[in-house]
């Protein structure tokens, strides 16, 4: 999967639309119970989204990527959500079935998803999909101030994901996994 990210903010919410290029775009996520053997759910119910296709938005809001109170969320075709924020840099975390940081933050986002062809078809005649978000300022309770100032800094990562690998819009560059805040990208 490949694609593209743009984002927007006024006083009350940042805005994230992605477009994302990909053949078979799949959910492949129903009712937890029904699946309990394949572990695609976290021990909080939420999904693993990125065990199959999403997108994923990594915020750091104070800038300077120390990994210390940043965000971690993702939305799949389906429009399933998986949201978390951590301490320190993928912490807390218990293998393998989470929690995975702090599963209980919920940032009240609003998204919609358009797929372009048919979910969980075979055949690779499909264009994608695309993602549209609306993450109030006040999700953000570990920024210094929200919104954020005319000039301020806040590091972010944007990533179209398929099977717990895709591509980023700042690439990690072997210097750890999604999670590695000093490689996320500066948006002011």
């Amino acid at each position: 999967a490949g694609g593209s990210a743009k984002v927007l903010w006024d006083d009350q919410n940042v805005y994230v639309f992605f477009q994302v290029k990909d053949k078979t775009p799949s959910g492949g996520f129903t009712d937890p119970k029904s699946q309990e053997k394949e572990k695609l759910w976290t021990a909080t119910g939420q999904p693993k989204l990125w065990t199959r296709d999403t997108v994923e938005i990594m915020i750091d809001p104070d800038g300077d990527g120390d990994n210390v109170n940043y965000y971690e969320l993702q939305i799949n075709p389906q429009n399933k959500v998986f949201h978390s924020q951590f301490d320190g840099y993928n912490s807390p975390k218990q293998d393998p079935d989470g929690p995975f940081g702090h599963e209980d933050w919920d940032p009240k986002l609003k998204s919609a998803v358009v797929i372009h062809g048919t979910l969980d078809k075979s055949g690779g005649d499909d264009d994608g999909y695309d993602v549209e978000i609306a993450i109030p300022w006040t999700a953000f309770s570990k920024a210094k101030q929200v919104p954020p100032k005319h000039g301020d800094i806040w590091r972010m990562n944007f990533y179209a994901m398929e099977n717990n690998g895709g591509c980023g819009w700042s690439p990690i560059l072997g210097q750890g996994n999604f999670h590695k805040a000093s490689r996320f990208g500066r948006v002011v």
